[in-house]
């Protein structure tokens, strides 16, 4: 399941994801992406609608609340402040992310202006509603927590 709040030209992308590589990470993923106003066919009324670009295009912030499935009690947990050459770039590790991601995500949710200012992306905070931002803060954070209850079960099937 995928989860998509689209408030102005930002998307807050919510999903549990499994990243494949050396070891197999696991858990919710949360992204910030450019959206697209696009035009109905005709300009017709009632036809207008969106589109959520892609990393490469549109990405400009990601945070992975990851465990390591095959190795139950071992974080993952990283996030990539700004996105560099079409791509997610370095992972970058905070002190308070690892001690507790699911505050640490609110947070950073939570101030929006400034985690879109971090992530050079503060050209897209005025086509945002920040007060209706606010009071989607709950459902974001629900959409995380379904993600996060998706894990032990990744775990016992990767062990």
């Amino acid at each position: 399941m995928k989860y998509v709040f689209v408030n102005g030209r930002v998307a807050v992308i919510v999903r549990y994801w499994e990243q494949q590589g050396p070891v197999t990470d696991g858990g919710a993923r949360v992204e910030l992406r450019r959206v697209e106003q696009v035009e109905g066919a005709g300009h017709r009324a009632g036809a207008a609608g969106f589109t959520v670009l892609p990393i490469s295009d549109g990405g400009f912030w990601r945070a992975d609340l990851f465990m390591v499935l095959s190795d139950p009690g071992t974080p993952c947990f990283h996030y990539h402040p700004r996105f560099e050459n079409n791509d997610v770039g370095e992972r970058f590790n905070a002190d308070d992310l690892t001690a507790n991601p699911r505050q640490w995500i609110a947070a950073r949710l939570s101030d929006i202006t400034g985690t879109l200012t971090g992530a050079g992306a503060a050209d897209l905070i005025g086509s945002m509603d920040l007060e209706q931002h606010q009071r989607a803060l709950p459902a974001m954070l629900a959409a995380v927590d379904a993600c996060l209850a998706q894990v032990p079960a990744a775990m016992a099937a990767h062990a």
